[in-house]
């Protein structure tokens, strides 16, 4: 028996406004059961509190030592899965489910310029777009320059300033009747896969 060569950690978040169940946390918890070739995935679920997430995710990079980190989170636009590119220093004003914001509304202290993925998203979307073809239907894939300034972006900015040849942020959709938790967790492990080989 060969260890697995690829740690993988996934993130999604818990439960916020309407959501009830969080779909980020969903595939995140069903992609550690996915057969993945040759990885070893751990999924980890967040509460959208800013203090939690800036105490978890370095804790989470130290305790795995992970291969790649990918974030997820949803939002609101329908049959669209988005790969960001980069992620803010501040301007993290909207308040979390504890009613809390970020000191000074920034990230880390000290920090003040985006943060980029020195992977090649463009070129990661294109590939995992051509792998997937008829399998994902309406959903389409893109790239994005801008996720956020909530949790997402925050979680995102933490774990580039970490390792950014390491890290993505994956947004997902609001669930409905084709856009399922296993369509995501196949788009998503695509994803991984497609990172891992090319990236």
């Amino acid at each position: 028996f060969q260890m697995p060569s690829n740690k993988i950690l996934v993130t999604g978040f818990g439960p916020f406004g309407p959501l009830e169940t969080n779909p980020s946390a969903e595939v995140a918890k069903a992609l550690s059961t996915y057969p993945l070739d040759d990885c070893e995935v751990h999924s980890h679920e967040m509460r959208v509190v800013y203090s939690e997430v800036k105490d978890t995710v370095p804790k989470l990079w130290v305790d795995y030592d992970p291969d790649l980190v990918i974030h997820l989170g949803v939002h609101p636009e329908q049959n669209c899965v988005k790969i960001e590119k980069q992620a803010f220093a501040d301007g993290y004003c909207r308040l979390d489910v504890n009613g809390c914001v970020p000191h000074d509304n920034k990230c880390v202290v000290n920090l003040d310029q985006p943060l980029r993925s020195s992977i090649d998203v463009d070129s990661l979307v294109e590939k995992t777009r051509e792998d997937l073809k008829e399998k994902i239907g309406d959903l389409a894939i893109q790239s994005s320059e801008d996720p956020g300034r909530y949790l997402c972006g925050f979680s995102y900015y933490l774990s580039l300033c970490n390792d950014n040849s390491k890290a993505l942020f994956v947004h997902i959709p609001p669930l409905n009747e084709k856009i399922t938790v296993p369509l995501l967790t196949q788009v998503v492990a695509t994803i991984i896969l497609t990172t891992l080989k090319h990236f």
